[in-house]
């Protein structure tokens, strides 16, 4: 029952395609969340601007959402990465992201702000604000951006900010900022939330809504997709099945094989889809989990829907199941 015939390989076939134009788009996606905080200094278009002149360096302790990050800006070129809740990291042309294990004062910076640092025994200097930090690693892309004058410090700069602090939370969620914003100024009610000017594309388009409506529609087509073809492939192994029922075997053992023979041939299809992503798109955004985990989606909504197809067919049919 397992041989590969025809409708196999174009199963397996529609399924690779299906699969690799998600990975694309998701690089898709991905490429596009960097394009947007390249052009917004490193922001998402939801991020929160706070001020207090009554700033305490333990403000942010305690915190109870995940993922998130908060910037404290003393200028529009020097910023201190407070917290940094996640994976989160800035784009990177050279060099590496300082980690949370960094005792030392480090710096990465934008690339126009190399011409400041100085070279001691192989390693990068960059003075803020009468303090030498360690350069890392340089930000930027290859093409001109507004990161490229801006440095993210791991330790703070010793003395007052100024005349009031500015906090930034910003974060993947909307929700999640939200709720960590009114966290904050619960605990500190001198900090205020500020109208923030955003930058960019934020600025010049409906980046957000055209964002969502894309992703929307494109993961609605999939789906319409994987039904339509799923009743395609049901038809055509529903001829297999009467045969198999006249032939006295089971119900239950023809579906199990039903359900076995879509296993066998999405995970191959996402097996394929892989190799053929890894191979063509070395520096790949999305990570071998993500890959696997759309390959279970997609296996589990082919299942869910061959479930309801078999449903369906034994209703019609006044069958009863075993």
């Amino acid at each position: 029952m397992f041989t590969l015939k025809r409708k196999d390989i174009i199963f397996i076939f529609i399924f690779l395609s299906l699969l690799t134009l998600c990975y694309c788009f998701l690089t898709y996606t991905g490429k596009q969340e960097k394009f947007q905080e390249l052009s917004n200094e490193l922001y998402t278009p939801q991020h929160v601007v706070l001020s207090t002149k009554d700033y305490k360096e333990n403000f942010i302790s305690n915190i109870s959402q995940p993922n998130y990050r908060l910037f404290l800006e003393y200028d529009d070129t020097y910023r201190l990465l407070l917290e940094n809740k996640g994976e989160w990291s800035p784009p990177m042309l050279s060099g590496k992201f300082f980690s949370k294990s960094d005792n030392t004062k480090k710096a990465v910076i934008g690339k126009e702000l190399e011409k400041n640092t100085k070279e001691i025994k192989g390693k990068k200097y960059i003075s803020a604000h009468g303090e030498i930090y360690e350069v890392t690693g340089t930000m930027g892309a290859s093409f001109a951006s507004s990161i490229d004058y801006i440095a993210l410090l791991n330790k703070p700069i010793k003395g007052p900010a100024g005349d009031y602090t500015k906090i930034v939370v910003d974060g993947s969620s909307k929700k999640n900022i939200n709720l960590i914003t009114n966290e904050i100024i619960k605990k500190n009610p001198s900090f205020n939330v500020l109208e923030d000017e955003q930058k960019g594309l934020t600025k010049t388009a409906d980046i957000p809504f055209i964002y969502q409506l894309l992703v929307f529609e494109f993961y609605l087509l999939i789906l319409i997709s994987i039904i339509a073809f799923m009743r395609y492939w049901y038809e055509k192994e529903k001829k297999l099945m009467y045969v198999l029922f006249i032939l006295g075997i089971s119900k239950k053992k023809v579906y199990t094989q039903s359900f076995l023979k879509i296993i066998m041939n999405i995970t191959v299809s996402g097996i394929l889809s892989m190799i053929l992503f890894f191979t063509f798109d070395a520096e790949a955004i999305i990570t071998l989990a993500q890959m696997i985990w759309v390959m279970s989606l997609f296996l589990f909504i082919a299942c869910i829907i061959l479930g309801v197809f078999l449903w369906l067919n034994n209703s019609n049919r006044g069958v009863a199941k075993q």
